[in-house]
């Protein structure tokens, strides 16, 4: 079912990007136009133009042939537009330009869009409870064959085989995988750094399934921890746990992401939690909410997102421990079902 946006009188939505175009209409093309207000219409050339047609039809919409900016500004007039609203996050300079060429009002509604996509309904939910599962199933199988001496992008290398093995389509983003000092960048580039005793293992990954992703950070130990470490993993993952329990629907974004912050800070650690609480997840791995300190954005129920507290000590370790969660019912629900205790590898 195409999703409706409720625009003015007049309105229509232009949307070119690629997994905007999916959200709203169901199907998956690699290029083309959507257009929806009284009815919802699709563009794309001669290369696309018959598969296409296929699966426009198939979700009730109608499709036609783009020949260039004439046949784009006639959909426009059969809708009967009087403004076009446009995302200003994914439309360059020279398609603005283009569009103003139709001589209509033209309105930003990036807004709009990532309020609405923030909402997921079930079956969104579902693909991503699966993405959430296999990369869960995945990782643990995976960091069972750890062994010294492997490499970051072996381990990375079986982390990804596994979960297109277990179903997913691809990655949700390139596995980062950190060993030892390497993971006190929260960003690091996986590469040919080899696996030490006493060393920590940090793996961000997620898969993706049926359009939709998912996001997993588990620190790991190989060999004995000191105390410093436990102590540091202890406050991180207590970190997570309120964060977890204390977040409800109709909180602010600042105020959830203070729940974590605070409890680090407590610990004498706040200095080395450098990032941002959270972020939405979805068909992308980043949308909106951003649980930041910076944001006072209310967080609904629907909302998929992620709670990854860190604390990242430069040249010694990092600790990261992430979820993707979604609001239920005025409270968190944690969409991966294992075990947040420190797991160390003898």
């Amino acid at each position: 079912m195409v999703v409706d946006f409720m625009l003015p009188k007049g309105g229509v939505m232009l949307v070119t990007d690629r997994l905007t175009r999916k959200y709203i209409s169901g199907f998956d093309v690699a290029e083309g136009f959507l257009l929806t207000g009284l009815r919802t219409v699709f563009l794309t050339d001669a290369r696309y133009y018959s598969a296409a047609k296929k699966k426009a039809e198939a979700a009730g919409i109608s499709a036609e042939l783009y020949t260039g900016s004439e046949s784009l500004n006639k959909a426009l007039s059969d809708l009967k537009a009087e403004s076009i609203y446009i995302d200003f996050t994914e439309t360059t300079v020279s398609e603005y330009e283009n569009y103003k060429k139709f001589g209509k009002e033209i309105y930003d509604c990036s807004d709009i869009l990532a309020h609405r996509r923030s909402i997921k309904d079930e079956i969104e939910v579902s693909f991503i409870e699966e993405a959430c599962r296999i990369a869960s199933s995945a990782y643990h199988d995976a960091i069972k064959s750890v062994r010294a001496g492997m490499t970051e992008k072996e381990l990375a290398a079986k982390i990804e085989r596994l979960m297109r093995k277990y179903g997913a389509e691809r990655p949700s983003f390139e596995t980062i995988v950190a060993f030892g000092e390497n993971a006190a960048v929260p960003h690091h580039e996986t590469g040919g750094t080899r696996l030490k005793n006493n060393s920590v293992i940090l793996v961000d990954m997620g898969a993706k399934y049926k359009g939709y992703c998912s996001d997993l950070t588990r620190t790991a130990f190989f060999g004995k921890p000191d105390e410093e470490f436990l102590a540091a993993y202890d406050a991180v993952l207590c970190a997570n746990v309120s964060a977890e329990e204390k977040i409800r629907s109709g909180m602010k974004a600042n105020e959830a992401d203070a729940i974590a912050r605070d409890i680090l800070k407590s610990r004498g650690l706040g200095e080395y939690f450098t990032h941002s609480l959270g972020h939405g997840v979805g068909l992308e791995i980043h949308e909106f909410p951003a649980l930041s300190v910076k944001r006072s954005d209310e967080l609904k129920d629907g909302m998929v997102f992620t709670i990854e507290p860190g604390v990242y000590v430069d040249g010694k370790y990092g600790i990261r421990i992430e979820d993707t969660v979604i609001l239920k019912n005025g409270k968190i629900k944690r969409l991966f079902n294992d075990s947040k205790a420190l797991l160390t590898i003898i």
